[in-house]
């Protein structure tokens, strides 16, 4: 039977290992702010691209989401910090991407999972 509530999440859908990092900036020496990431835990997480609607509409107020990220709720997460997804490709190679968080909010107000809205900002 098929599930009527879309924001439901199965265990099973939390299938890709993610990392969950800190985002720190520091004056640099010639000027500008250098950027570092601390990575703080691994856990699991559904990723799921967001519909055309839902990117344009947000993009009109400034902040684009790409995508939304469930996991199981950690309630220290803020928008301090990024989601990083590593997968290998076919040819053996890894690729990354970060996930910048633009909003976190609890599933139903209960502190079981997590929803966060992200911008993919950058794919290497």
């Amino acid at each position: 039977m098929a599930n009527p509530d879309p924001r439901r999440v199965e265990i099973g859908s939390l299938r890709w290992p993610v990392t969950i990092a800190k985002r720190e900036q520091l004056p640099a020496l010639t000027g500008g702010m250098q950027e570092s990431l601390t990575d703080i835990i691994t856990v699991r997480a559904d990723v799921q691209p967001v519909g055309p609607m839902t990117f344009y509409g947000s993009a009109q107020v400034d902040t684009p989401v790409t995508h939304k990220i469930t996991i199981r709720h950690l309630d220290w997460i803020d928008t301090r910090h990024v989601i990083i997804r590593d997968t290998t490709r076919a040819d053996l190679t890894t690729r990354r991407e970060i996930f910048r968080i633009r909003r976190v909010m609890e599933i139903d107000g209960r502190a079981r999972f997590l929803l966060m809205e992200c911008d993919l900002e950058k794919r290497i």
